[in-house]
């Protein structure tokens, strides 16, 4: 349906690929005046890599951008902003040692330049920020620094940067992931003063209950893909989830599972950075699943769990015994292991080979006197470990940074499994590998779990955590939104439970 205002914006089908994986296929959206456009899907949909070639940060494949009837082409974010398109992040990028006004302009503090060596007009300067605060209203004091003020204010400092530019499209990217409640309906109130302006507003977000209080339009993106754009008038929640999750699922295989009688870890109400109150357990010979949305909680949950933050509130169990790791060395040593989520900042040693890659969790079980390592041990086990995960590679001693990203995966596994743990926990275990090599990792995951070991999978791709858990445990905004059995799990119960709809299929 067609807005009574002008079409201010239109990309015309947008692709874009990543070493072969393709981030959007096709996609199309509209912006209009004055009006709020909401882009929505689960993690990995696309949604920033569309917002980041509608604001210059990167040139689609293929496609057209068309901005007030006249064809576009960005090549940087200060392109895009000279047109009147500003982005704000969900990382806000003020300049905190800076003040308020300094912020505003920065950039374009040449027009408050009194003479050629730089000095800037400061009564000028203030005069103009506050000309610009007053577009929306806001009273604060220009001479504040921004590292004194509230995440809140800063985005207001933000949203007024992109105003004194003249920006006529504003997008705002998780804009509201670090606010409160007020803070949040505060923002609404901006919002609704910009487009009252006729400032047109892409709303990114993943919080389905205030993207349907603000959104006079929705698209929904899933794996790359457009699947529709929906007006007010026509958002059902119940469509609404079908749209973000309706892939074809694979038949999933249907897995033997050890009898639940022994608990490997017991988790009681724990809380920390980014959670609270989460309890489960986790049994010997089961694969439990984590997922959430973004600032779901669940990396901060098994970052605590492995000893990597503090857990603040709560009780663990290892076995039948208390136990909260101090160090990731405490949960090493008492059988818990993680393959991190950022395999090259926090998983590689990119500067080592292979054989020292895997080993290095390891040496003292290799070393002789506790003095120098048995380069012959070394080289048996790092060949067991080769051979029992299929690792491709030429020579033990061949580079880490040579192998592909699906191999040396396997050989951050290969370096957990060496010190014999009984939990391990995957962290996003196939981000960024190919499809032969998820399968691979997927198969050395049921063979571990056959072997009576307990793992707990952080995954973002819901097909992953449907295929791979025998139990999927939601969190929603730092809370457990509840666990289900693999049998009752659906991709639109996952969506609804991890975006806090739970109840449309609860009640």
């Amino acid at each position: 349906m067609a807005f009574n205002s002008e079409l201010i914006f239109e990309a015309n089908g947008i692709s874009k690929s990543f070493g072969g994986i393709k981030a959007l296929d096709n996609v199309g959206l509209k912006l209009y005046s004055g009006k709020v456009h909401a882009v929505i899907g689960e993690n990995g949909a696309g949604k920033t890599t569309l917002m980041n070639i509608i604001g210059g940060i990167m040139r689609q494949d293929k496609g057209s951008l068309t901005f007030k009837r006249e064809k576009v082409e960005f090549n940087s974010p200060q392109e895009a902003s000279r047109k009147g398109i500003a982005t704000i992040h969900q990382e806000l990028t003020m300049i905190p040692h800076l003040n308020v006004m300094e912020n505003i302009f920065i950039g374009r503090m040449q027009k408050f330049n009194i003479s050629k060596f730089g000095f800037i007009d400061q009564k000028r300067l203030k005069k103009s920020a506050n000309e610009a605060l007053d577009l929306i209203n806001l009273s604060i004091d220009p001479n504040s620094f921004v590292k004194d003020l509230s995440i809140s204010e800063q985005q207001e400092i933000e949203i007024i940067k992109a105003l004194s530019g003249e920006a006529s499209i504003i997008i705002m990217d998780e804009p509201n992931s670090s606010l409160t409640g007020s803070e949040t309906r505060h923002l609404f109130n901006i919002i609704e003063k910009l487009t009252g302006r006729g400032v047109s507003i892409v709303y990114v977000s993943h919080k389905i209950d205030e993207v349907l209080q603000i959104a006079d339009q929705i698209t929904i993106l899933r794996d790359g893909i457009c699947t529709g754009t929906l007006d007010k008038n026509e958002v059902d929640v119940s469509r609404l989830f079908s749209m973000i999750a309706g892939r074809e699922m694979k038949d999933r295989e249907p897995r033997e599972i050890q009898t639940r009688d022994e608990i490997l870890l017991k988790v009681k109400s724990i809380g920390g950075n980014g959670f609270h109150d989460i309890s489960f357990d986790l049994y010997k010979g089961e694969i439990l699943g984590f997922y959430g949305l973004i600032g779901s909680g669940r990396s901060e949950l098994v970052r605590a769990l492995f000893g990597a933050d503090s857990i603040g509130e709560g009780e663990v169990f290892l076995g039948k015994k208390p136990f909260i790791a101090n160090s990731p060395s405490d949960a090493i040593s008492n059988g818990i292991v993680m393959v991190p989520e950022d395999r090259k900042d926090q998983g590689l040693f990119e500067n080592l080979p292979v054989n020292s890659n895997m080993t290095i969790s390891n040496l003292k079980a290799l070393s002789r006197f506790n003095f120098y390592i048995w380069s012959s041990k070394e080289d048996k086990i790092t060949d067991e470990y080769i051979s029992l995960l299929d690792i491709k590679i030429s020579k033990p001693s061949q580079p880490i940074n040579s192998l592909s990203g699906g191999n040396q995966q396997k050989v951050i596994i290969a370096r957990n499994l060496m010190i014999n743990p009984w939990i391990i926990i995957l962290d996003e275990p196939t981000r960024g590998i190919d499809i032969g090599a998820k399968e691979e990792i997927y198969k050395l995951i049921s063979g571990l779990v056959k072997n009576g070991m307990g793992i707990i999978l952080i995954s973002s791709e819901l097909p992953e955590i449907m295929s791979v858990s025998d139990r999927i445990a939601i969190l929603h905004e730092g809370q457990l939104a509840g666990i289900l059995e693999r049998e009752e799990a659906t991709e639109e119960k996952l969506i609804a439970y991890a975006t806090g709809y739970k109840h449309q299929f609860t009640e």
